[in-house]
């Protein structure tokens, strides 16, 4: 099973993500680790026109705006769905609205298919769309 097409460690990922890319960079980064030497790479291995999405809670993050982002028309998305200090309050609205979440979701993966799940949820032809794992 493949997870990964490449896998780099720290302080090559950069020279190699440009190897890779042709010198062009990718089309789109996350950044999950809310470290700043990790979200800076996520920014500057972004070609022009690209997005990046920040998911990991915390952290600071470094960059010049003009020729880090600017520049290059880049687009920094930030996404914070929750953490557990927040569940407990989640889980009581759920309760109070009458809200049953089995029902919104209308299609099942498991995580091998996730490609299968990104890509229905992007086709917008769906309800929710849940990664599951076996129990």
């Amino acid at each position: 099973m493949l997870l990964a097409d490449y896998v780099f460690t720290p302080d090559e990922a950069m020279d190699k993500i440009m190897e890779v890319t042709k010198g062009r960079g990718v089309e789109r980064a996350i950044d999950a680790s809310a470290n700043d030497a990790g979200r800076q790479l996520a920014i500057r291995a972004t070609r022009d026109w690209g997005k990046i999405a920040f998911v990991g809670e915390g952290g600071t993050c470094t960059f010049t705006p003009s020729p880090d982002i600017i520049h290059g028309q880049k687009t920094i998305y930030g996404s914070w769905v929750t953490s557990l200090w927040k569940m407990e309050e989640l889980v009581e609205r759920l309760v109070r609205w009458n809200i049953h979440p089995e029902e919104l979701i209308t299609h099942e993966f498991s995580l091998e298919q996730a490609d299968e799940a990104y890509a229905l949820m992007a086709s917008g032809n769906c309800g929710k769309v849940a990664i599951v794992f076996p129990e």
